[in-house]
Parts: structure tokens; sequence; C-alpha cells
């Protein structure tokens, strides 16, 4: 999300008919794979992704939240990455060559892969390519060398085929021979076929059934919950002003002001939400954001900007790190004509109206200016300004939703999945109160956030466990005794990209 605090698809590759005959790699002359579970990890299950696996041994887990990055295991010391992926195709595609309709020839998916992996490296030398089954599928096995500047790697893919619109990818990159010429075998190399072998006689595809019923309830109830929220519901759930404390580990690191208003441009009202916040989250190491979110209250249209500056308050620069993000989503009803097949009457073309709806994100830093993201939205895209409010906004009866959300760190569209839990007793900030849980995470599987709404609908905090971080209400004194003159006044209007001077953190 744009903010600092959270409160609150097919794939086109170029196409070449032209086919290299791969080279051998001793170590992929035996096929008949080991089954032994010597140098492997502890079990890696991802229900929500429908896979499990066992990894390399030592490897240290990194999960990133993102719609196809599953889980990357890295060993620093062997300079090893093992990197798992999940594409989701909107067109069928085979796994090997094919001809289509038209009797013309057309690459599988294991082709396309290769052709993207050869532009991103083009001297790369292709030692392995074709089709092994695997206990859940075939498998397109692709091994090749390449230089990362003056290093060889050896890159081992199998892009495992669990239909024409779903692949699972791993992918072991690893130190290459030094010289493949010499004729001898290479221990290093043979030792990163024989892991990655066992690897894939460890992966197991998992029934995703049920995910995907669950899925569909969540996004029926979330159209049931746009359906109902009217203007008046949003207007009543604004706070004119916040204050908030944030803590982790029971110290305080930062603190954030918020104001929140409706706003009328043009023909159009919604609602409008200003943050300005500061954290501290390291002794050399401090953050000054500012954002402001706008969304009509029929979602048709938002925009919003996030400026953040990175600053070390122990050693003055200068000239401060600072970046921009500038977000547009629009949804527009436009005419659209059909025509029927070819060599039908055309005067039998109908009009019919399409919906479209668009998001754009754009980044610039003092130094750059990144490419644009734009993303075409589902229905159940949350807006940043609703989702700064979406706890005070779901009601009290337990429910569980599922929205797309722009995630900035990501910059990408994400899932955000939101349970309301029934009302109970919690212990937040070492004291007993009542309360409903809300639930709240960047994917099935992500780190979850709990915000607690009072039976009378007030907002009481926010807590994430995993990363130790508590967010509770306050008010501008409390601020001003923690901090050295704490800037709590409305964000400003940014121009070009630049805040004012930070004042000094404490």
């Amino acid at each position: 999300m744009a903010a600092g605090v959270v409160l609150g698809a097919g794939i086109t590759f170029s196409q070449s008919a032209a086919q290299e005959q791969p080279s051998t790699l001793p170590a992929l002359a035996d096929r008949n794979d080991s089954t032994s579970a010597d140098g492997l990890g502890a079990p890696f299950e991802s229900a929500a992704a429908g896979i499990a696996f066992r990894p390399p041994a030592d490897g240290k887990l990194i999960r990133r939240a993102t719609n196809d990055d599953i889980v990357s295991y890295v060993n620093d010391e062997k300079n090893w990455v093992l990197k798992v992926t999940l594409t989701t195709l909107s067109k069928p595609l085979p796994l090997k060559n094919y001809q289509d309709e038209n009797g013309r020839d057309q690459l599988g998916m294991m082709d396309l892969t290769l052709e993207q992996f050869k532009r991103i490296q083009p001297g790369a030398e292709v030692l392995r390519q074709d089709v092994t089954p695997l206990t859940d599928g075939d498998a397109g096995m692709l091994v090749l060398r390449y230089s990362l500047g003056t290093t060889r790697m050896l890159n081992q893919q199998a892009i495992i085929h669990a239909s024409d619109y779903v692949y699972y990818t791993l992918s072991f990159t690893t130190p290459a021979a030094k010289n493949p010429d010499a004729g001898t075998e290479d221990p290093a190399e043979r030792e990163a076929v024989t892991i990655f072998r066992k690897v894939l006689d460890s992966v197991k595809l998992l029934d995703r059934t049920s995910i995907r019923l669950e899925q569909n309830d969540r996004l029926y109830r979330t159209r049931a919950l746009y359906l109902n929220l009217t203007d008046k519901r949003i207007r009543e759930a604004l706070i004119p002003e916040q204050w908030l404390r944030l803590m982790r580990d029971g110290k305080d690191i930062g603190y954030t002001y918020i104001v929140e208003e409706s706003e009328k441009r043009g023909q159009q009202d919604g609602v409008k939400i200003g943050i300005r916040s500061r954290t501290v989250p390291e002794a050399d190491l401090q953050v000054d954001a500012e954002t402001w979110m706008y969304c009509t209250f029929d979602r048709a249209h938002e925009d919003w900007t996030n400026t953040v500056i990175y600053d070390n308050p122990k050693k003055p620069q200068p000239k401060k790190k600072y970046s921009t993000e500038i977000g547009i989503s629009d949804r527009q009803t436009k005419p659209e004509v059909q025509r029927p097949l070819d060599g039908a009457d055309n005067s039998k073309s109908q009009v019919r109206e399409v919906e479209t709806y668009t998001l754009t994100v754009k980044y610039v830093s003092r130094s750059s200016t990144g490419q644009p993201v734009t993303r075409q939205l589902p229905p159940s895209y949350l807006p940043q300004a609703l989702g700064q409010l979406l706890p005070r906004l779901l009601g009290h009866e337990p429910a569980g939703y599922m929205f797309y959300t722009y995630v900035g760190d990501r910059r990408e569209v994400m899932t955000r999945y939101v349970d309301v839990e029934s009302e109970q007793t919690v212990t937040l900030d070492g004291k007993t109160v009542r309360a409903i849980p809300i639930k709240d995470r960047i994917g099935l599987e992500g780190s979850p956030t709990y915000h607690y709404i009072s039976p009378d609908g007030k907002y009481l905090g926010s807590e994430n466990k995993d990363s130790k971080i508590l967010i509770l209400p306050t008010d501008a004194e409390t601020l001003k005794k923690i901090w050295i003159t704490p800037t709590l006044t409305r964000p400003s209007t940014p121009t070009d990209g630049t805040l004012p001077e930070p004042e000094p953190s404490r």
C-alpha cells in the first residue's frame, strides 16, 4: 500500500523456430535419479501455491508475497539459489512445441522459457533441453552455462506442466566449471546436478480446488460489501485527525499523523486522506513520508502520491535520498464494435458497452525515473484510500473477504485477504480488552497484521507478531513527550517530489 502504516494474464515471448542441439554435461549422463534425502532440508509446503518439495539443505528461506514468486532458498556459502515460481496463463499453452489451427509451428512453454533466458543471457550455452516425467506431471528440463560478469554460472530449470494453463518452475543457479573444456568433470557441478535431481524427486503438486472455492466465496462477499458501501457509510467512518505510535518490541520507532475528509472534485464526491509519518527503524536510518490519497465514493477514480525521504540523522548529507510514487486508477465504460467473423455480413456488427479498469503507477527519484507500472484491474480492486479505512468499513459480523490491492514494495497488484473474527478478549499492549480482531494479510500465506476494533466501533490498535510491530492510537501531547519537535501538521502538497527538511528525530 502507498502508506507506510497499514490500517485499515498471460505471458508473451518472442518466438523463434531456430533450435540448437544441446551439448553434453557429464553429470547429466546418468538419468536414473536418486531418491536419497541426503543433502535436502526440511520440507516446504504451500497450500495456496499448490506445491510441496524439499529444498537443498542449509539454504536460507526467502518468502516474497508476490503473485508469481512462491519461495527462494539462498546458500551464500556455496553461492546457490533455488527459486520456485508459479505461472498462470490466460490462454492454454502446451509444454512442447506444437502446430496451431493454421498448421504453423509454434513454440511451447519450454522453448519460450529458453528464448526468454537467452535474451537475458545471449551467450548462454545449452547443455540440456528435453522433457522428463516426474511423479506429478512432465517437466521441461533446461540446463545452461553462462557468464555473470567474470563468474561462470550453471542454471538448471524444471518447468513442471500442471496443465496447459498452469506451470511451476524450479530454477537452481550455482557456480559452473571454470574450465568446462578441460575434459574432467567438475565436482561442484556434479554436486549441484545431484542435489537438483533429489529436489525434483521430492516435488508434489497439491490439489488447489478448496483454495479456489474459498477464494470464490471471499470474492462474492467482497462484491456484496461494495454494493452496500454507500457514501454515508464511508463518511461516517472518517476520523478528522489521528495520532499513532509505532513501536517495535516495546520501543518507540516512529509516529504517524493522519487526516481524513470528504472532498468534491468536479461533479464527483470522494474521500481524501493525508498521512505524515516518521520511522527510525535503525540508529542510522530515518524515514520521513508524506502521502495523499483520493478516491471517489463509487471507486471509479483514485489517485495518490507517496513521497519518502531517507536520511541518516547521525551523518547529515548534502542530498538526501527520496522517491515518489504517483498512482492513478480509472474505471470507464466505452462503446466497442463487435464485428462478425471474417466473410460474414458486416451490416450485422453490434455495439456493446465494454468496461475497462486500469491502474498506472509512476516512480521518480532524485537520480532517475523508473518505467511506469500499468495493470488491468479486476472488479474487486481496492483503492488505496479505501484500503486505509477498511477495518472501519467491514462491520462486526465474522466474514472473510479477498481484495486486490497495489503493493508499492512489490510494484504489483496482489491479493489482500481480510477476516473479521468474533468478538473476544485480547491482550493489547499488556492490557486486556474486548475487541473484534480483523486479520489482514497480503497473499493467503502472508504475515498477518491484526487490527482491533472495539464493540462500539473504535479503533484500538494494530499488531504484527512476526515483526513485533505494534501501532497504538494516541494524542499529540504524548508524541511531543516522546519525540523532539514532531511534525504533526497536514502533509504538504507534493509538486516536485521533494519534502520539507525533516525535523530532528529525538
